[in-house]
């Protein structure tokens, strides 16, 4: 045999799963260089061993595809970890005020705190409905400032003296699609929800300070078998965009990265364009791109903001006619559909209200005459309630559903207190799945990181699965042992296959990141993009899924994190 045709490594013994058009298993795969050159049996796969092969015995192990998280927010809290307080795992208010105070006498000088964290099922009351209070936060830092983002990013919970800094009063308006919560004498209250977050003071860092938040963010999901991610850039796209050009011009990016930068619906449309324009051009890298534009159509549940087909729950305190509200004129969104479509972008919307999902798609229908035929993928995420009806949609306007299965179970520290009293019966039927896969609907999983804290995509495969909590100890409870446990069980009518949850972690993320030419699969010809796993996923109990343990993961044939 040729020397040019023997592999540099391969792998066999093993339970590969490779994800391609023919859901083939096979043993053994062969790589040469960045590329995958032969997969098949284990004799198949020994013909292309020689003398210098590294021959790696997966001993029953599973191998699959690199995997791809196609809605995360880096660094997610690779900067907090080393620069805010970090209120994760707590569920009460003395627990958050303790860490505060913690954090400040370990950090003595320290001019403001920033941290996140806070669930909204740690309150009961008015604080249930409007947020905690800015006095319970000025009882630990009187004269510093303190803003705190709660687990889901969308609300702000700030003391006095943040407040004061930021200079809102009793006076200040909010912006449009903005909450500023007030007392009965009109004060401010101590929450800002939705875009009255960007009122408040921000965190900053340097940039080597961001680049290290990238390595760290790179490193972390390495560890998790990730080699792709669509990166969600907020306010602070400039400095995230350029610590990850950094990475690449020093050849040290190991991650598939395509970015989305917002488009804000109050602002002018065309000259928002062309700052995207310009920045898609500065930054068009084989690994690092800037193809997607990201839009708001509605908030959250949890700040009841979500925009609805039928009332919130009276528990809301909204009272019986409130609904949320859409964040676009419709005709404008319609408009800046369009624009982005045009230019070759992508749209991706966060949408979790069954109203916002419904006229997303109606924005979409609306453009097909007005747009060349393209090939898109336009996506909607989170997609908390859908309207059955609505759902063949997605297939017919060739929509991605990117959804976030960690979420997809009821969990024992928010769903009964948040979701359920809220939305009443509705949340029984929250998160479809198997709905979307029945009707067609390309399904792309993601972790919205840093929302998810622990992004680790084994946890969403099992959830996917199960529709039931995935790890007892994580959530500080006792762990379940059978998957129709009812206790946090979901709909498990919406349960889906762990080959098509592997799926949307894989070969349909990487459609979702216009990658799947190159990788996603374990097929000859693509980037070796590997993930080495302990246990074989479609062999073991679904409830064990998140026991598994990512043991290598491979980036173009590099070996970049080993257990």
């Amino acid at each position: 045999m040729l020397q040019k045709f023997l592999a540099d490594i391969v792998f066999v013994n093993g339970a590969v799963y490779t994800a391609d058009a023919q859901d083939t298993v096979c043993q053994a795969v062969a790589v040469k260089g960045d590329k995958i050159i032969a997969v098949g049996s284990d004799e198949q796969i020994g013909t292309y061993a020689g003398e210098h092969t590294e021959r790696i015995d997966l001993q029953g192990r599973m191998l699959i595809p690199g995997m791809i998280d196609s809605h995360i927010h880096p660094p997610g809290i690779a900067l907090a970890e080393l620069y805010e307080v970090q209120l994760f795992g707590i569920n009460s208010l003395e627990g958050y005020l303790e860490a505060i105070k913690n954090f400040i006498t370990r950090n003595p000088g320290i001019k403001a705190v920033f941290g996140l964290g806070w669930l909204w099922s740690a309150f009961s009351g008015e604080e249930a409905l409007k947020g905690p209070r800015k006095e319970h936060l000025d009882t630990v830092a009187p004269d510093i400032p303190v803003a705190l983002r709660a687990m889901d990013g969308h609300s702000w919970w700030l003391n006095s003296r943040a407040l004061a800094v930021s200079g809102i009063t009793r006076d200040t308006q909010a912006p449009e699609g903005g909450i500023i919560e007030k007392d009965a004498s009109g004060e401010p209250w101590g929450i800002l929800k939705e875009s009255a977050i960007w009122l408040s003071l921000q965190p900053s860092h340097t940039p080597a300070e961001y680049i290290e938040g990238i390595h760290a963010f790179q490193r972390k999901m390495h560890s998790l078998g990730i080699t792709g991610v669509l990166s969600i850039m907020g306010n602070a796209r400039e400095p995230i965009m350029q610590a990850w050009d950094t990475l690449q011009q020093q050849g040290n990016l190991a991650l598939h990265v395509r970015g989305a930068v917002m488009v804000q619906p109050r602002e002018p449309l065309q000259a928002q364009f062309e700052v995207i324009d310009q920045i898609k051009e500065q930054y068009h890298s084989p690994n690092f791109q800037i193809t997607t534009a990201k839009f708001f159509a509605d908030g959250v549940v949890e700040g009841v903001t979500s925009y609805l087909l039928t009332p919130y729950a009276q528990a809301a305190g909204k009272g019986s006619d409130y609904c949320g509200e859409f964040l676009w004129d419709q005709d404008r969104l319609n408009e800046a559909f369009c624009l982005a479509n045009q230019r070759g972008l992508q749209i991706h919307v966060h949408s979790t209200g069954d109203a916002a999902t419904r006229q997303v798609l109606d924005s979409f229908a609306a453009i097909r005459s007005q747009v060349p035929a393209g090939d898109f993928r336009n996506t909607i995420t989170h997609l908390q309630l859908v309207d059955q009806a609505d759902i063949p949609r997605f297939k017919e306007l060739q929509v991605i559903a990117s959804v976030q299965p960690y979420w997809h179970f009821k969990s024992p520290n928010w769903w009964k207190y948040v979701d359920y009293r809220i939305l009443g019966e509705r949340a029984e039927y929250e998160y479809p799945l198997r709905s979307f896969l029945d009707q067609g609907v390309i399904i792309a999983s993601s972790s919205d990181y840093s929302i998810t804290p622990v992004p680790n995509p084994l946890f969403a495969i099992e959830t996917g699965v199960t529709r039931n909590m995935y790890s007892g100890p994580a959530l500080g409870v006792e762990d379940i042992t059978d998957m129709d446990d009812a206790r946090y069980l979901l709909n498990k009518a919406e349960r889906i296959p762990v080959r098509e949850m592997i799926k949307s972690f894989t070969i349909n993320g990487a459609y979702a990141l216009f990658i799947e030419q190159q990788t996603g699969s374990v097929e000859v010809g693509k980037q070796a993009d590997m993930v080495v796993l302990d246990r074989d996923l479609l062999s073991i109990n679904p409830v064990d899924i998140d026991k598994v343990k990512v043991d290598m993961t491979f980036f173009a044939g590099k070996l970049v994190y080993r257990r």
